[in-house]
C-alpha cells in the first residue's frame, strides 16, 4: 500500500509546485507542507537511496518557493520532472 501511497503524493506535490509557481492556485502553507513532506521522505531513505538525496534538494527549493525567498521558472520545471518522472517510474510495473 505504501508503495503506491508516496509516489502518488510526490506527483501531487510535483502538480502543487507547479499550479502555485506558474498560476498562484495554491496558498503558501499548502505549498510547505508538500516541501516539509517531501523533505522528511528524503531524509528517512536517504542513506539506502540516491534518489532521496534529489528530493531533499527539491524539498529544500519547495519550501523556499512556499516562504517566497527564491523563485525560478526552470528550476520549478526541473524539480516538476524530476518528481513526476520517479513517481510514474515508481507506479510502473517492471516486467
Amino acid at each position: 500500500m505504501i508503495l503506491y501511497l508516496l509516489p502518488i503524493l510526490d506527483a501531487i506535490t510535483a502538480a502543487v509546485l507547479m499550479l502555485h509557481t506558474r498560476f498562484g492556485v495554491f496558498p503558501a502553507s499548502v505549498v510547505l507542507v508538500h516541501g516539509i513532506y517531501l523533505g522528511v521522505k528524503g531524509m528517512l531513505f536517504a542513506k539506502s537511496d540516491f534518489a532521496s538525496k534529489i528530493d531533499v534538494l527539491c524539498s529544500i527549493y519547495i519550501v523556499l518557493v512556499a516562504l517566497n525567498i527564491f523563485t525560478s521558472p526552470t528550476v520549478s520545471l526541473i524539480v516538476f520532472i524530476w518528481l513526476v518522472q520517479k513517481a510514474a517510474f515508481a507506479l510502473l510495473p517492471i516486467r
